[in-house]
């Protein structure tokens, strides 16, 4: 790819990032490069992007110019996601009872720690095949009584549970209509805390559509999960920079 190409691209990923008020650190950009996989990218493009004054950077992160206090927001956001961690691992450790729930995983600002305070906590759960009502309703009855499950047009939602999405193991593949960017970031974001017969695995494999969008990040989850059944903790390995 040529340099300007790639300054385009990286301009483009730090473009998205800011819609969430999320600054990158230079191994984030590599991964979540939109449309490009590049392994190795030289900092010099950065170093261009900077000096013609469309990027910052500060205390290792990256950002639009103008846009410095969204650093503060990233650490501040990382510290009630730590909290909000700690109640979905609690939950999760009550759910993963019903024997159809295959895998429990962190949606949403929750999974790349970016959540606000008064955020609530979406739950994607894939269910054995032709179980998934029964176990949604079984999913909704638990939560529902730890007085945590955010119902419809519920405004203040803080630390509330919301069971975001269910599917079967026979059904991983997001629908073809719903494809897109942010779709692929929803994919390689979630973080599995719970699984039973390396589903995860399967997961990602049956969304290898989001390589047109995220080949870099993709590459890197196919790589770091292993195809292991740990029966029931999900086993992920996070990458060395």
């Amino acid at each position: 790819m040529a340099k300007k190409d790639l300054a385009k691209t990286i301009l483009r990923t730090l473009i998205y990032a800011d819609i969430f008020d999320y600054p990158l650190k230079r191994e984030e950009i590599g991964k979540w490069l939109i449309g490009s996989k590049i392994i190795n990218y030289k900092l010099q493009i950065i170093n261009q992007l900077q000096n013609s004054k469309l990027i910052k950077k500060k205390n290792g992160y990256y950002f639009l110019k103008e846009r410095e206090n969204i650093i503060n927001i990233r650490l501040q956001r990382e510290s009630y996601a730590k909290e909000k961690l700690k109640l979905a691992k609690k939950i999760t450790s009550i759910l993963k009872i019903i024997p159809t729930i295959q895998l429990i995983g962190i949606t949403g600002a929750l999974a790349m720690n970016n959540t606000k305070k008064d955020d609530d906590i979406d739950l994607f759960i894939i269910t054995s095949a032709n179980f998934l009502w029964t176990t949604r309703f079984f999913t909704t009855m638990i939560v529902e009584f730890t007085g945590l499950r955010r119902h419809r047009g519920e405004y203040i939602a803080n630390d509330k549970i919301c069971l975001n999405m269910f599917v079967d193991d026979e059904h991983l593949e997001v629908p073809k209509k719903e494809q897109d960017l942010f779709a692929a970031h929803e994919v390689l974001q979630m973080k599995p805390i719970f699984q039973r017969k390396s589903i995860y695995p399967k997961f990602l494999t049956a969304n290898k559509w989001v390589n047109k969008y995220l080949p870099n990040a993709y590459n890197e989850m196919i790589l770091t999960t292993k195809p292991k059944d740990t029966s029931g903790v999900a086993r992920w390995t996070p990458p060395r920079w």
